[in-house]
């Protein structure tokens, strides 16, 4: 998923969850900072203090990294394709049966498991922050359903295939996801089985219906606007969870005329790039089209605004060897919160939860 669905349609499923706006402004930014939070390694201070953060994604094009087994371990896995631990077919070898159990599964055990979690640890100073890096590896399970966080030959395509949707058939962007272009970049990708890169950002796009064929000759059918309904549903009601402090809460269908203006949205915004149906989603905040009203939602991932900026004062790209001046607002600013959480999720995921269900990924 990119930002369109991790920032907007996380504030917006929130807030139809009971979520102040306040509240679901911070939710939502952590859930999307999660796939811009690139950067690791100490911030040092002119008085001896230091913090360490690390990251929660990679660089589309970093192959350093990408190729990196024990970086993806750390990185896609916990963050980006939750293993759903599902029963292995039979008569397959263990090798086999463990790819099969760290597939990534839509709204596995696992994925609530780790949901209900965030909403049993609330007292925790970073307890929003986490909330949202949670939903965005939570609502990932739909988008990444069927492929693995690590190098692997289960992860390779043979044949990628885009349905003619009327939605957007006769349209310049089927034109180009269908090009020889497009092919070669699959073919290129694909030569690093590390998640999806064999279909490229076809699990990400909200309105696309599509297909592959593994290199073992397994068809996998794939529909997007279905599934990306059934994800912001699911956030809809671990919202809701996480304000009543109830994990037993049953599951419920969000109003049906919000459900109808996210689905027409998430069907008809029809672009390629994620950061183009983003303003899409803010614009229709703005003008208030969901039930709780019109709101100003916005998010500045660097630079005058960020988070990083309000905590030290300092651009991302302006960083190396440099010493900052420490303040007490820095302990509890919302960049250090959400890199606190970042760690304590990893943490979690590899250390706490996967070896519950006898996953030892780390």
């Amino acid at each position: 998923m990119q930002i369109d669905f991790h920032h907007a349609v996380t504030y917006v499923a929130t807030r139809l969850g009971g979520l102040s706006h306040q509240d679901a402004c911070t939710v939502a930014h952590a859930a999307q900072y999660v796939d811009d939070a690139t950067t690791d390694g100490p911030l040092t201070f002119t008085t001896g203090e230091r913090y360490v953060r690390v990251t929660s994604a990679h660089k589309t094009f970093d192959i350093r990294d990408n190729a990196d087994h024990a970086n993806n371990r750390l990185v896609w896995l916990p963050f980006h394709f939750l293993p759903g631990n599902e029963t292995p077919p039979a008569g397959c070898s263990a090798g086999e049966a463990f790819m099969h159990r760290m597939t990534c599964t839509p709204d596995s055990a696992v994925a609530k498991a780790m949901m209900h979690d965030c909403i049993a640890r609330k007292e925790l100073p970073f307890a929003l922050h986490r909330f949202g890096i949670a939903l965005h590896t939570y609502v990932d399970t739909w988008a990444h359903q069927q492929f693995v966080g690590i190098v692997c030959d289960f992860n390779r395509i043979d044949t990628l295939d885009i349905e003619a949707d009327p939605a957007y058939g006769n349209t310049p962007v089927y034109e180009e996801l269908t090009s020889g272009m497009t092919k070669i970049k699959a073919h290129i990708a694909g030569c690093l089985p590390v998640g999806h890169a064999g279909a490229l950002t076809c699990p990400d796009m909200p309105f696309l219906k599509w297909s592959f064929v593994r290199e073992n000759g397994e068809v996998v059918h794939r529909d997007n606007p279905a599934d990306f309904v059934a994800a912001a549903n699911g956030m809809f009601n671990m919202a809701r969870r996480y304000v009543a402090a109830d994990t037993t809460l049953p599951d419920i269908e969000m109003p049906a005329a919000d459900l109808q203006t996210i689905e027409e949205l998430l069907r008809h915004t029809i672009m390629i790039d994620g950061e183009a149906r983003h303003p899409v989603w803010l614009d229709a905040v703005r003008q208030g089209r969901f039930s709780f009203g019109p709101a100003e939602v916005t998010y500045i991932e660097q630079g005058e605004g960020s988070w990083k900026m309000q905590a030290i004062g300092a651009d991302p790209d302006d960083e190396t060897d440099v010493e900052f001046v420490f303040s007490d607002a820095f302990l509890s600013s919302d960049w250090k919160h959400f890199h606190d959480a970042v760690q304590y999720h990893r943490l979690f995921i590899l250390h706490d939860l996967l070896p519950r269900v006898g996953l030892c990924a780390s």
